[in-house]
């Protein structure tokens, strides 16, 4: 896959299917998408191109008064998983106050056909572009005929009545409910970041854990509670467990995400890791004690063992 992070380094294409959008979480929804836009140049012999943006546009454009926009996937992290779908070429647009204020036309026209090149686009059903999004299906059509380019809108894609979308994944993420939000994804939903140093009360209690300092501010972090998760540093993929919160049993107050790797006993401060969240096991609660805490991380263990297994 040939990537532009720069739009002036890109040399124009016109024999290409283009699709565009934040396409944030790339799950099913997007997927589909991705794939129709490989049928249709497959058919024409010709390339695909995927355009993006980076920053989100909600992050750049968020009012005062609205709580922030946590994304699904960072630009490295929607890369990464571009790369496993065969795209021939992917720009990323630098989201900008400025760039904002480009009419729908002139995003077409400029930047789209006459820098990116394109002899068809695929869209999704809800697609808007352009200054305060005013750009539809519609304002594609008759830009479609004057330029002399195909394009295809996409209906909706749902799973058993339920759309797939960003938002509703968000929500299902925000509320613990890991399974479905994996299902609408089409895989675990996961994390990057760097180890950092904790207070070490894990190894006082033979639960050694690391602590994840996320690589964007910007991610979504699922709600409080304990996860049954795989680790992977570098190419070693390691079964464990991960509580999000505040650790009440000893009144932290600091929300943290710290995660105990089974069989492992490597020295990893200051390593990568990315970690896969496949169920949640329980709400985050406070005990009587250390002991009681204790009593209730075997159980946990055995319980993300059992869920790692299958």
């Amino acid at each position: 896959m040939e990537i532009f992070r720069d739009i002036a380094n890109v040399k124009r294409l016109e024999n290409a299917v283009l699709t565009v959008g934040t396409f944030d979480g790339l799950h099913l929804g997007h997927q589909f998408i991705v794939e129709k836009l490989k049928n249709r140049a497959e058919f024409l012999n010709a390339q695909t191109t995927l355009v993006t943006f980076n920053p989100h546009p909600q992050i750049v454009l968020k009012s005062p008064d609205k709580p922030d926009l946590k994304i699904l996937t960072t630009v490295d992290e929607k890369i990464e998983i571009l790369r496993t779908f065969d795209i021939d070429r992917l720009l990323v647009i630098e989201f900008t106050h400025e760039f904002s204020k480009t009419t729908p036309v002139e995003f077409v026209k400029k930047v789209l056909y006459e820098t990116v090149g394109f002899k068809e686009m695929v869209t999704g059903h809800d697609h808007a572009f352009g200054k305060d999004r005013q750009g539809d299906f519609e304002t594609l059509k008759k830009l479609a005929q004057e330029l002399e380019f195909s394009v295809t809108e996409l209906g909706p894609f749902k799973i058993e009545e339920d759309l797939v979308s960003s938002t509703k994944i968000r929500t299902l993420l925000l509320g613990g409910d890991i399974k479905s939000a994996n299902k609408l994804l089409g895989r675990n939903y996961f994390v990057n970041g760097k180890i950092v140093g904790g207070e070490g009360r894990g190894r006082d209690l033979n639960f050694p854990t690391a602590n994840i300092e996320l690589d964007s501010r910007d991610k979504l972090i699922p709600g409080d509670g304990v996860y049954a998760v795989y680790a992977f540093l570098g190419s070693k993929k390691v079964a464990g467990m991960m509580n999000i919160g505040v650790r009440p049993t000893f009144v932290s107050g600091a929300r943290v995400m710290e995660v105990n790797l089974f069989d492992f006993h490597e020295t990893i401060y200051g390593k990568k890791m990315k970690i896969e969240f496949v169920e949640r096991i329980r709400d985050e609660k406070r005990f009587s004690g250390p002991d009681e805490l204790v009593a209730q991380l075997k159980k946990d263990q055995e319980k993300s063992l059992n869920i790692l297994r299958n």
